[in-house]
């Protein structure tokens, strides 16, 4: 299945997807003291977050939205510079605490990933977790399988 989505940030990525209708708080989710060891940099420590101890580190994911403080940025700006972070992002609304830290990366560092923006629940119908998604930042297309 291909789906035409929103530009947000250029860039082509493939990875398996993860996907969740619950909005994802970075914050949350990357700030705990487990998140300081190299193996578990890229490991969701949000306890009330159905990927709890999941491993995002090259797979895209399909979110709602992102939630949480401005401190967003700042964590997802760590994660795709020192290249432990998704593959790519597909998301239902893009906000600017979502995507400012990896726009920062890139101006900074010169490491970006794709982000499309795209309803994640239509997504969904044809996405199971693990499954190859292949995301063209340049264009928007979403391609699953």
């Amino acid at each position: 299945m291909t789906y035409q989505g929103k530009t947000i940030l250029a860039g082509k990525a493939q990875g398996p997807a993860l996907f969740t209708d619950k909005a994802v708080n970075f914050t949350a989710a990357f700030t705990k003291p487990e998140n300081l060891l190299w193996f578990k940099k890229a490991e969701v420590r949000d306890r009330h977050h159905p990927w709890f101890k999941e491993n995002v580190k090259g797979k895209v994911l399909l979110i709602p939205a992102a939630i949480g403080s401005t401190h967003t940025g700042l964590v997802l700006l760590d994660l795709v510079r020192m290249k432990n972070g998704p593959a790519a992002i597909v998301v239902g609304a893009a906000d600017p605490l979502l995507i400012s830290g990896i726009v920062l990366s890139e101006v900074w560092y010169g490491v970006s990933i794709p982000v499309v923006q795209f309803d994640t629940e239509e997504i969904a119908k044809s996405v199971q977790d693990g499954a190859v998604v292949t995301v063209d930042g340049d264009t928007g297309v979403v391609s699953v399988g």
